[in-house]
């Protein structure tokens, strides 16, 4: 996410439902990630972004410089890497990570969770480097490797929205 607003005028927070089926589905590598409650609602307080990650998905070692997260597992399971440490969160697992703290997740089965952004920010990371997805399924496999470029705007994209990529992933079985 972007460095916290210095606007002297920030955001009011607005009370908001989200009803089921609504939010901001989008297609992040090869993962769906729904942004559900956003920034702009909440005076930047917090932000929730429902994710389904493929069984063998992972992301690579990284870290948030402004926010905290918070992962809950609705289906599924991870390995979470924690600043070193390894741990399986299972469904109904809460997994909270404190900003700086390097991490990285391995979807070690289908997995559904919600994370929980403070404050918010989480939302514009997954929409600069995503597409909208036109409904709520994973995305199709890609056809062809990423150019190496790719990788150089993705650190760079990921760096003005708040996370520092820290290196590929640390599971042994990820890719």
């Amino acid at each position: 996410m972007a460095a916290p607003s210095t606007s002297p005028t920030p955001r009011e927070a607005q009370p908001t439902v989200v009803a089921a089926g609504e939010g901001e589905p989008r297609w992040y590598r090869d993962r769906l990630v729904d942004l559900r409650l956003t920034g702009a609602e909440t005076g930047d307080r917090i932000s929730l972004v429902e994710v389904v990650m493929p069984a063998g998905s992972s992301t690579p070692l990284h870290r948030q410089q402004f926010d905290d997260e918070t992962l809950y597992v609705l289906d599924g399971s991870l390995t979470v890497h924690l600043d070193g440490e390894e741990t399986v969160a299972g469904a109904g697992a809460v997994v909270f990570i404190p900003r700086e703290t390097p991490h990285a997740l391995l979807a070690t089965e289908a997995t559904r969770m919600l994370i929980f952004g403070l404050p918010a920010g989480q939302e514009r990371y997954f929409r600069a480097l995503s597409v909208p997805a036109p409904g709520r399924e994973l995305p199709p496999p890609p056809t062809a490797e990423p150019h190496p470029a790719a990788a150089i705007a993705m650190q760079q994209t990921a760096f003005l929205n708040g996370v520092e990529l820290l290196g590929d992933p640390p599971f042994a079985a990820a890719a």
